[in-house]
């Protein structure tokens, strides 16, 4: 990408998060990004156009961040380091973390945008993937992996929302201790 493109993407970022959807605005975008207001067009339609690219943007680093689990050994390796990569994602990138997880605005669009849904639904996807290869492995008690994959999604989101909130340690290695203290009771349940 060219490095105005990705001013722009990172004020549109930051303005949405600060300002929500209805706050931001081009011509704010273009005043972030020191570019003419006319300037942003020769990039991005719109607003909307530039809000779907962003949360594009988001699940594609998301799974990038999910991929390198696959290189585990075992099925169980390769749903703890996807485990293990959802926190690296949050800590690295709590903008994106915040913004497809946690903004109301992205979840209307998700719902509304055949084409956004199937970004998000690729890093669910892999998740419940990771889990059915658990379960036949006998790693995990049979279950609907659908559901478990829900539930550790809930357990990730949850996790950042109280970490962003200042509920949770700021120290990284507290914050990494108490997350997989968290994550062992699941898998010790999931294995009962």
């Amino acid at each position: 990408m060219n490095p105005t493109k990705d001013r722009i993407l990172e004020c549109a970022l930051d303005l949405f998060l600060s300002d929500g959807y209805k706050g931001l605005s081009m011509r704010k975008i273009a005043l972030c990004a020191d570019i003419s207001p006319t300037a942003i067009y020769r990039h991005y339609n719109d607003k909307e156009a530039l809000f779907h690219i962003i949360l594009k943007r988001g699940f594609t680093m998301l799974i990038n961040y999910l991929k390198p689990a696959l290189k585990g050994e075992t099925p169980l390796d390769r749903l703890k380091l996807s485990v293990q990569y959802y926190l690296d994602f949050m800590i690295e990138k709590p903008k994106y973390c915040e913004l497809i997880f946690i903004k109301n605005e992205s979840r209307d669009e998700l719902a509304s945008h055949e084409e956004l849904r199937a970004y998000s639904k690729t890093t669910f996807d892999f998740d419940t993937q990771r889990i059915q290869e658990c379960m036949d492995e006998g790693d995990l008690k049979q279950d609907s992996a659908s559901e478990v994959s829900l539930l550790l999604l809930s357990t990730y989101v949850g996790f950042f929302s109280l970490y962003v909130s200042g509920l949770l340690p700021r120290s990284e290695a507290q914050l990494k201790e108490l997350y997989w203290k968290s994550m062992n009771r699941i898998f010790e349940g999931l294995n009962a």
